[in-house]
């Protein structure tokens, strides 16, 4: 919490809003509770973010700026099978690390194209599509293979995260590595 003599920042704000996300949810983040825990009037927010969806659209974008950055730093250098693998497995690691800072996903549909946050998704999904472009699989088709791929990895980490899959964590990896395998098995060697 920021005292009364502290300079308030944008990345003030935004690190204030980004841990209440983490520790408490999305749907608890309103500007109210957001100055709540700056100790500021919440009319003094107004003064960094226009609104609140300009808070989570500032989240939105860092969260997929730094997954895209994750993923670029571990899949540069190899390809196929191997390449596949590590998007997954760095994607899945990232999002347990964020805990419910991942349900910040769910609000992407409500920016337009133009929107970095759309555009840092974009980004993460086109760099799949980079991935396959010169992998030859056994029957699906390719932008079949990158949504159902994308669509069935963040689906299961987000589940994860929720607390929708078993406790026990061995359980939940030897699930993931089952999904995982299911995807890489239809890649040609």
């Amino acid at each position: 919490m920021t005292t009364k003599h502290q300079i308030l920042h944008r990345e003030i704000v935004l690190d204030a809003a980004r841990t209440m996300v983490a520790q408490d949810g999305i749907r608890d983040l309103t500007f109210q509770t957001l100055a709540k825990e700056l100790n500021i009037c919440s009319q003094s927010l107004y003064n960094y973010f226009p609104n609140l969806p300009a808070v989570i659209e500032a989240l939105g974008t860092e969260f997929m700026h730094n997954l895209y950055q994750e993923l670029i730093e571990n899949v540069s250098g190899i390809s196929g099978k191997e390449a596949i693998r590590a998007f997954a497995e760095v994607a899945h690691r990232y999002f347990e690390r964020q805990q419910s800072l991942d349900e910040i996903i769910y609000f992407v549909h409500q920016f337009p194209e133009s929107s970095p946050f759309v555009q840092g998704t974009g980004d993460v999904i086109n760099l799949l599509k980079r991935l396959i472009v010169h992998t030859e699989l056994k029957q699906m088709a390719k932008e079949s293979f990158v949504q159902d791929f994308i669509s069935s990895v963040l689906g299961f980490t987000v589940l994860e995260v929720m607390g929708f899959l078993p406790d026990n964590k061995a359980s939940r990896d030897t699930s993931f590595e089952s999904l995982l395998d299911m995807y890489l098995n239809e890649i040609k060697e």
